[in-house]
């Protein structure tokens, strides 16, 4: 945990030195899901659920929330949907390397995208209460990181790293709404509107 937490913290607040460690570090795929990425997507998912079923949501007329065994249900769904993902984005960030001049290599590329993702999970916090969601646009700093990881960690000429970026962003945009949608379809779209009928 503490390892974690420190990562966290470099990753933030000192990135380029944070990415020059990752760079040299031995890490297996699995390792970086189970002790990095999955704590940590724990946030946003936690804070929904909380935020959706206890303290509920204002509408036109008072406050709804939804039931706990559906939006957890949902909520796992997504959860593990959202870790999947992050082979996905792996895959793009591999695939596309070639094209940028990039190192072509999937564990590195894993490394560059869970690592990336560290605002964006961390931001998901503020979801426990719906009204601060828009505080999430503080999640872009991902972005930001993703530019440096991508340089650092990839090794992508510095001319060729803000093209890979939009690149990797774009494709892993179409990813998460497919994967959002999903999820949305699924479970929280019928839960919705049951809410809203009730």
């Amino acid at each position: 945990m503490k390892k974690l937490l420190e990562r966290v913290k470099d990753l933030i607040l000192d990135p380029r030195v944070a990415w020059n460690e990752v760079k040299t570090e031995t890490v297996e795929v699995k390792d970086l899901i189970v002790n990095y990425a999955a704590p940590l997507a724990l946030i946003p998912a936690l804070c929904n659920l909380i935020g959706f079923t206890i303290i509920g949501i204002r509408v036109p007329g008072g406050v709804v929330r939804g039931p706990f065994i559906e939006a957890f249900i949902g909520g796992l769904f997504g959860y593990l949907i959202g870790l999947a993902v992050l082979f996905v984005a792996g895959w793009i960030v591999k695939l596309l390397a070639p094209m940028f001049l990039a190192k072509v290599d999937f564990k590195l590329a894993m490394k560059v995208v869970v690592y990336s993702m560290t605002p964006i999970w961390l931001v998901g916090i503020f979801s426990i209460i719906p009204g601060l969601s828009v505080l999430s646009i503080l999640g872009l700093y991902s972005i930001y990181l993703l530019y440096l990881g991508l340089q650092a960690v990839l090794e992508t000429p510095s001319e060729k790293t803000i093209l890979y970026t939009i690149a990797v962003v774009v494709a892993g945009f179409i990813v998460s709404f497919i994967a959002s949608m999903l999820v949305v379809g699924l479970f929280f779209g019928p839960l919705y509107m049951r809410m809203m009928a009730g």
